[in-house]
C-alpha cells in the first residue's frame, strides 16, 4: 500500500512541478554565475552521477570475490552492478518516448515540454539519467550496509540536485528519476539478495 501512495505522491509532485515550478527553478539557477562556490561544488559533484563510477568497481569486485570464493560479497557486488545496468538501460525506455526538452532549450530558445520519441541529447531531459544512477546506487548500498544508509542517501541526493543547479535537468526530472531509482534498487534487492 505504501508503494502505491509513494507512486501517487511522486506523480502528482512531478506534474505540479512541470506545470508550476520547473521553469522558475531553472531560471533561478541559470541566473547564478558559474564561478560561484555553489556552482563549482555542484559541478564537481555531478560527475559522480555517471554510471562508470559504479559499474566498473562493482564488476571488478565481483570478479575478485568470485576468485577468492567469497560468495556473499560477490553477490553484493553483482547486485550493485545489475542495479546500475537495469537503471541505466531502463531510463532510456522513458527518456526517448517522452523526448522532453532540457532547461537550456527553454531558457535560450523558449522550447518547453515534450517532443515525443526523440534521441537528441537536448530532448532527453525526463527523467534524469545521472539521478537514477546516483539514487539507485545510494539505495542499493543502503540496503547492503544499513548502518551507513543515510550517508549514501545524502550523497545520492546531492548528485541528483546537482543536475538542477547545473541547469541540466528540471526539478521534476530528478524527482521522478529518484522514485525510479528507489524502486529499481528495491525490486532487485528483494529478488536477488534475499
Amino acid at each position: 500500500m505504501r508503494y502505491y501512495i509513494l507512486s501517487i505522491i511522486t506523480l502528482i509532485t512531478t506534474i505540479l512541478l512541470y506545470l508550476y515550478g520547473d521553469r522558475e527553478i531553472a531560471l533561478y539557477f541559470y541566473s547564478i554565475p558559474s564561478d560561484t562556490t555553489l556552482k563549482k561544488f555542484f559541478h564537481f559533484m555531478t560527475r559522480f552521477g555517471k554510471s562508470e563510477w559504479y559499474l566498473v568497481p562493482s564488476f571488478l569486485l565481483y570478479l575478485y570475490f568470485r576468485k577468492i570464493e567469497n560468495i556473499k560479497y560477490a553477490k553484493m557486488s553483482l547486485y550493485i552492478f545489475i542495479t546500475n545496468v537495469v537503471a541505466g538501460i531502463g531510463v532510456w525506455f522513458i527518456k526517448v518516448p517522452f523526448g522532453r526538452a532540457r532547461p537550456k532549450l527553454y531558457i535560450l530558445d523558449n522550447i518547453y515540454g515534450f517532443q515525443w520519441f526523440e534521441f537528441n541529447h537536448k530532448l532527453t531531459s525526463f527523467p534524469s539519467g545521472h539521478t537514477i544512477t546516483a539514487i539507485s546506487s545510494a539505495f542499493a548500498l543502503g540496503f547492503l550496509f544499513p548502518k551507513y544508509r543515510y550517508i549514501f542517501l545524502i550523497f545520492g541526493m546531492i548528485i541528483a540536485f546537482s543536475r538542477v543547479v547545473g541547469v541540466n535537468h528540471y526539478m521534476s526530472d530528478i524527482i521522478f528519476a529518484s522514485f525510479l531509482g528507489y524502486f529499481v534498487a528495491l525490486i532487485i534487492y528483494k529478488r536477488f539478495c534475499r
